[in-house]
């Protein structure tokens, strides 16, 4: 499980180093983010980017929407300060934050790349964002499917002999928005009306290089620092730790082409708009 507290420290610092491999893991799902987000997102106002990272899904978004101004909060301090040298817009700052506690002008929308699902309490927390918009104002946030429908992680939770998740019950964590009939339950007692659920697949980019070979390589230190099987060989001793390697390259060998480690994937991208009065 991974929470929202968790991106302050050590999670957060992970992936401000990791940055750019976690950038390229996801480059196939953000142009489908970024054309549902622009579908919907007014030619000015006041927009808020939750769980912004390094600041690529603010930036594209800034740049198409000039006459907006764009705010991305995240609450990795690191994170945010990659993003502000990455991205010094004119129309974009980054703050380091809980975007449910920031004191916000009301926002015309509100948009998330895979930053929704660590809320310990998500219907409190998009009843918070509710009366933080303007009525009409579009959500447009993308999550993971069920991890069988993400064999990058289904790879990998067999490697390391993980148990299949049977609970019933929201845990935060990366899938903790997989069941869209919770997803919409959550939105409707929130004050937020859906327009539209999209599932999105792409191609996870797990690793890249010069040869196949050196393509596995960067794939299994990727996921030795990011994702489900990073803290299992953490903390396997080194006999043990050599073994869950070797089971975990034989089953990305298979789609190791041309120099890259790519997997199938698949998301949810949901679009929603502040029903109501605003408050």
């Amino acid at each position: 499980m991974t929470a929202a507290g968790d991106w302050t420290g050590k999670v957060g610092d992970v992936w401000a180093k990791e940055w750019r491999r976690t950038e390229r893991s996801f480059s196939h799902l953000a142009p489908q983010l970024a054309r549902a987000i622009l579908a919907v997102a007014p030619a000015e106002g006041r927009f808020m980017d939750l769980g912004c990272g390094v600041g690529s899904t603010s930036a594209a978004v800034a740049q198409a929407r000039p006459l907006a101004s764009v705010t991305g909060v995240d609450l990795s301090a690191p994170m945010v300060a990659i993003a502000s040298e990455r991205h010094p817009l004119s129309n974009s700052r980054f703050i380091a934050g809980d975007a449910l506690t920031l004191v916000v002008p009301p926002l015309d929308l509100i948009f998330s790349h895979h930053g929704v699902m660590f809320f310990d309490d998500p219907r409190a927390a998009f009843s918070h964002l509710r009366r933080s918009a303007v009525a009409g104002a579009p959500l447009v946030f993308s999550c993971f499917r069920a991890r069988g429908e993400n064999r990058w992680v289904d790879v990998l939770d067999h490697a390391i002999g993980a148990p299949v998740w049977e609970g019933t019950s929201y845990s935060p964590g990366p899938f903790a928005f997989a069941d869209s009939a919770f997803v919409a339950d959550v939105l409707a007692h929130a004050g937020w009306k859906v327009l539209a659920v999209e599932q999105a697949d792409f191609d996870y980019v797990a690793g890249e290089g010069a040869s196949d070979e050196d393509a596995l390589a960067d794939a299994l230190d990727f996921f030795g620092r990011i994702g489900p099987a990073a803290a299992a060989i953490r903390a396997a001793a080194d006999d043990a730790r050599r073994d869950l390697l070797d089971r975990i390259r034989t089953r990305l060998a298979r789609y190791a082409v041309s120099g890259r480690v790519t997997m199938p994937a698949s998301a949810w991208i949901w679009t929603a708009r502040a029903a109501g009065e605003h408050a």
